[in-house]
């Protein structure tokens, strides 16, 4: 059969290269363009479309994709820039028809490539259209730009996304390029270089976005041009005057396309518009009140449409954020209404209060910290934008909650430590604007519960302190705990409890037995129990300085009362998590234990206290515990490998004091076996030691420590004295009376100040020896042997 005219489609037009767009240089898209390209020669779907947010380049990547190829084939091309078209029908008017169908007869079987340049706004009028043009042309493919894809099946959506950003990326390459030429001396200079690079990551990486920054930067400079963008603040300075109006602003580069956006489109972009960061779905959930499958489709339509950019979240699912350009956008539009604006922030501090919360709880269960500091870091914009809106809202009990709850990660390890000062400001508000009120024992809000709340909101200040060495700030935030307190007893007892502590590493040793002396006997309700095992372990660090031969008692007692330091179902956190706090009262009976020259029980101590610090310590902590294996691992003496052990152990304490900036409780014995070490390893060797540790992790330096040796026999037992039956050894003995005794092993455990594990592996050993099958052999050859 012959081919006739209009099947070869001999009237279309017919161009070899697409006329030039002022688009200038495309920047790092040679992925994107070899995806175009080889679409173009043997791709299998016949209509491609280019998608991504505003800005970001698609018309560009496609010029270029497209010039690239009709210089090297003969190609039959119609390029149809749609930015203008009301509706469908500018399409077919391209081609020079007026309807799809005058399109498929038009074209018929020519080998024609037809490009739909910024197809946003007709889309929805063209899809059907195309799909049916596809099915009568077999030898036509479509290349299509816009945010909104067709959603036809013969579809391949390629996703356009923002620049790669760093220093001497291709996002900084466009900076440069847009740069007006009268002040590129200025912001292409090197002390710019890393602005610049802060701008584009500000910027997302989108194209356009940069452009307009660049052009902007004018007499102001790259930083302040920076301060401005952090603030929420966009450039709004003239662009070249044949700029499409699309493109000349902000607000027309958003408001362009958006006739394809729904009511609820807008709602959910105008809420999400606070977020600082990443929004995943139980953000959307938190902030619309939308169950699970309206969230889901809310977000979907968004990523669907380029307003939400999808990435890996951190803890595996998915996270979602709108980009500057988005964000800046609608909530200026937002601002207009001040009432909702307001609605909206309240329900931002209340998601990230609730964040806070379920941190607080993992923690406390046991979450390794490193996983929690990985979800909190990233956020830290949005957290500190809540604790702000609280504030402005003079919800101080608001304030003192959310960063209660993440003390740990935004105190102890320095995510923000401004927090001990936003927590001093909302205490003192709260005391002033309560000054005069009557506590109420009903409702969550009463007088009487928020003392409780303002009050471990200021301990976890001065606990910070104390860790820093700074005792004259610890005791002004103890005076304000003071008056927070009130008459509450529980309130009462905890500042008891730290001003002890404070009193004792200051030296006043009478005056801390004192108050020491009281919090431990006016502790009587759970939640008491925390302030109790606090008191304790200072108690005993207090009677070991006198040489008492008890000291280690209050310690004892002190582990009895952990698992019960925080009631099931209570709000507010109270202290440090179990593990946590079972590991700083075992550092300090290893510390007493030294102290009373028990060097083996020492050792065993901290390192069951390091053991459980695995994950969950803080800096302040893991430092102590480090020193504290260290000073008792020698014993009465070491040998090169031990000495070389201890020594790569204290300077992983000194690098994790100097990187968090705290310092050690125990300066005594760290100095003393800081001049022995430096005796027998040498100082050079000691320096090498610093230099590597200097960016040793926390995990890390726990390893190191679990795997130094046990401290020497002590003489007493190298020369006989107190040999044990059945070649047990001390510790061995020692379990196996307590066995006789009828104790568990848990209770042998809390006894000894050591884990049940360890109890385990002991007993285990001691059967074998007595060639016993059951704690009762046990108790039975041991009471034989003490007749």
């Amino acid at each position: 059969m012959p081919v006739t005219e209009r099947q070869r489609g001999a009237a279309l037009p017919r161009t070899h290269e697409p006329v030039d767009l002022g688009f200038g240089e495309l920047r790092g898209r040679e992925r994107e363009l070899a995806v175009i390209e080889g679409w173009l020669d043997h791709g299998q779907a016949r209509e491609l479309t280019l998608t991504g947010p505003a800005g970001v380049g698609k018309s560009h990547l496609a010029h270029a994709a497209v010039s690239a190829r009709a210089r090297t084939h003969d190609l039959a091309l119609v390029w149809a820039d749609l930015a203008g078209a009301e509706d469908g029908g500018a399409v077919w008017a391209r081609l020079g028809v007026r309807t799809a169908s005058e399109a498929a007869e038009r074209v018929g079987t020519t080998r024609l490539l037809l490009v739909l340049d910024n197809a946003d706004r007709v889309v929805t009028d063209i899809a059907l259209d195309v799909s049916e043009l596809l099915r009568a042309c077999p030898l036509l493919r479509i290349l299509l730009t816009s945010r909104v894809p067709l959603d036809i099946r013969a579809e391949r959506i390629m996703p356009v996304g923002p620049l790669p950003t760093g220093e001497n990326s291709p996002a900084e390459a466009v900076w440069a390029d847009s740069v007006r030429p009268y002040f590129s001396a200025v912001a292409g200079n090197r002390p710019a270089g890393t602005v610049v690079a802060d701008i584009c990551r500000r910027l997302d990486g989108i194209p356009l976005a940069i452009e307009m920054a660049a052009e902007a930067v004018g007499t102001e400079g790259p930083r302040a041009l920076l301060e401005r963008l952090t603030r929420g603040e966009f450039p709004g300075r003239s662009r070249p005057r044949d700029t499409p109006e699309r493109h000349r602003s902000l607000s027309s580069a958003l408001t362009w396309g958006a006739g394809v956006l729904s009511d609820g489109d807008r709602m959910l972009l105008r809420d999400l518009s606070v977020f600082e960061t990443y929004v995943d779905l139980a953000a959307v959930r938190g902030m619309t009140g939308l169950d699970d499958l309206g969230a889901v489709a809310g977000i979907e339509s968004l990523v669907s449409k380029s307003l939400l950019l999808s990435t890996p979240g951190r803890a595996g699912s998915p996270e979602f954020r709108l980009t500057h350009m988005a964000r800046c956008h609608y909530r200026a539009e937002l601002a207009r209404d001040a009432r909702e604006l307001g609605r909206v922030l309240d329900r931002h501090a209340a998601h990230w209060a609730a964040f806070a919360d379920t941190m607080a709880t993992a923690l406390y269960a046991g979450r390794p910290v490193d996983q929690v500091l990985h979800l909190v870091e990233p956020r830290l914009p949005d957290i500190l934008k809540a604790v702000r809106h609280l504030s402005a809202r003079e919800d101080h009990i608001g304030v003192l909650r959310l960063l209660t709850a993440l003390e740990g990660p935004l105190l102890r390890h320095r995510l923000a430590p401004e927090t001990a000062e936003t927590i001093e400001r909302a205490a003192l508000a709260w005391t002033a604007a309560t000054s005069g009120k009557h506590p109420t024992d009903e409702g969550a809000d009463g007088v009487e519960a928020q003392r409780l709340v303002v009050v471990e909101a200021l301990v976890a200040v001065v606990r910070w302190m104390l860790g820093h060495g700074d005792h004259q700030r610890a005791e002004r935030v103890l005076d304000r705990a003071v008056a927070a307190a009130g008459e509450s007893a529980a309130a009462q007892v905890r500042v008891a409890a730290f001003t002890g502590e404070l009193l004792r590493r200051r030296g006043e040793s009478a005056a801390a037995a004192v108050l020491l002396d009281s919090a431990i006997q006016r502790s009587g309700t759970p939640v008491d129990r925390h302030s109790a095992a606090v008191a304790l372990r200072a108690r005993a660090l207090l009677a070991a300085g006198r040489g008492d031969l008890e000291a280690e008692q209050p310690l004892l007692k002190a582990l009895d009362l952990v698992d019960d330091a925080r009631p099931a179902g209570a709000h507010a956190p109270c202290g440090e998590p179990p593990a946590a706090l079972r590991a700083s009262l075992l550092t300090a009976l290893a510390r007493v234990r030294r102290v009373l020259g028990r060097h083996q029980e020492a050792y065993e101590a901290a390192r069951e206290g390091v053991r459980l610090l695995m994950g969950t310590g803080d800096p302040d902590q893991v430092a102590e515990a480090l020193e504290t294996m260290a000073v008792t691992s020698p014993g009465g003496g070491g040998d090169e490998e031990r000495c070389h052990a201890v020594a790569r152990l204290l300077a992983y304490a000194e690098a994790i004091r100097l990187r968090y900036g705290t310092v050690t409780d125990d300066r005594a014995a760290v100095g003393v076996l800081t001049e022995r070490l430096t005796r027998n390893v040498g100082a050079a060797p000691l320096r090498r030691l610093r230099r590597d540790a200097e960016q040793i992790s926390l995990y890390d330096a726990l390893v190191a420590a679990l795997l130094v040796p046990p401290p020497a026999p002590e003489p007493s037992a190298r020369a006989g004295a107190q040999v044990c039956p059945y070649e047990l050894t001390r510790r061995q003995y020692e379990i196996a009376l307590l066995v006789a005794e009828g104790l568990t092993n848990r209770q042998i455990a809390r006894r000894l100040g050591i884990s049940e594990w360890t109890v385990t592996n002991h007993l285990r050993v001691v059967m074998q020896k007595l060639d016993c099958t059951s704690r009762v052999h046990v108790a039975r050859a041991v009471q034989r042997d003490t007749r």
